[in-house]
């Protein structure tokens, strides 16, 4: 990718990943041929769109398996091709567990596929509800993934479904009300996870930490309500509710933790 400056990128921003939708793009426009990206969450679909859009005679359009899926994959084609008969490669799964109660977070799913082999990126979405899951993945990966036999140490089976059967359900949540002094960063991951200011910081200052899907290396950085948090290997919260404050002027927020 010579002809592109990769190098002063915004923070956050996947330099690979950009690197490889416009080599996709490159392609689309030399060989008049249709190309389809990894997932993409919606912080990299946001950055890439205007990009693609740059390029003379081709367009682009995205899916995720569903309505409304978080990540997605965009398919690049010439501008005189139409959309509908282009089918984008994704396949859904529902994967059962041996004990149909059980219920698992979504790193538990994730990290038994990419235990086949299987690249993260070409997971999309995963549903989990009580005794297994729904998960979406590009169709290049579905006979490996159909061999999923173990998620956290329970007997589990793979099998491929129609995209109509999946299941949509709110994700499991508990809510947790606190108090911070400002709403930096490292102050509501402390309230979120039930962990010291100090260790907060330090999740985030070793890269841990997304902000709406974009790395966060701050932890001074200010959220505002509606934010989404996602911290490795320890789920993901939601600053639901933030305003008003105390008799010591402390401001009372309610966070939304998902496993």
């Amino acid at each position: 990718m010579k002809a592109y400056n990769l190098d002063n990128l915004p923070a956050g921003v996947d330099a690979h990943l950009v690197a490889r939708v416009l080599e996709s793009c490159e392609i689309v426009r030399d060989r008049q041929e249709v190309k389809f990206t990894e997932f993409l969450d919606p912080f990299h679909r946001e950055y890439v769109r205007p990009l693609v859009g740059n390029f003379f005679g081709i367009r682009h359009m995205e899916d995720g398996g569903y309505a409304g899926a978080e990540k997605q994959r965009l398919a690049i084609f010439p501008d005189y091709y139409s959309p509908g008969d282009i089918e984008m490669p994704i396949a859904a799964f529902e994967v059962k567990l041996s004990d149909p109660t059980r219920l698992l977070s979504h790193r538990d799913y994730l990290g038994a596929i990419a235990a086949l082999g299987i690249k993260v990126s070409f997971i999309g979405d995963i549903l989990p509800f009580a005794g297994g899951a729904h998960v979406i993945s590009a169709r290049e990966v579905a006979n490996v993934l159909c061999t999923l036999e173990e998620v956290n140490r329970f007997r589990a089976e793979a099998a491929e479904i129609p995209p109509y059967k999946l299941c949509r359900e709110e994700q499991p949540s508990r809510t947790i009300r606190s108090t911070v002094a400002s709403l930096r960063l490292d102050a509501v991951v402390s309230a979120g996870l039930g962990i010291g200011r100090g260790k907060a910081a330090e999740l985030i200052k070793g890269d841990k930490v997304k902000v709406n899907w974009r790395h966060i290396l701050q932890p001074g950085f200010q959220l505002k309500e509606g934010d989404i948090i996602s911290i490795r290997g320890r789920g993901r919260l939601e600053l639901s509710s933030a305003g008003g404050e105390t008799k010591k002027g402390r401001i009372r927020i309610e966070v939304k933790k998902f496993s």
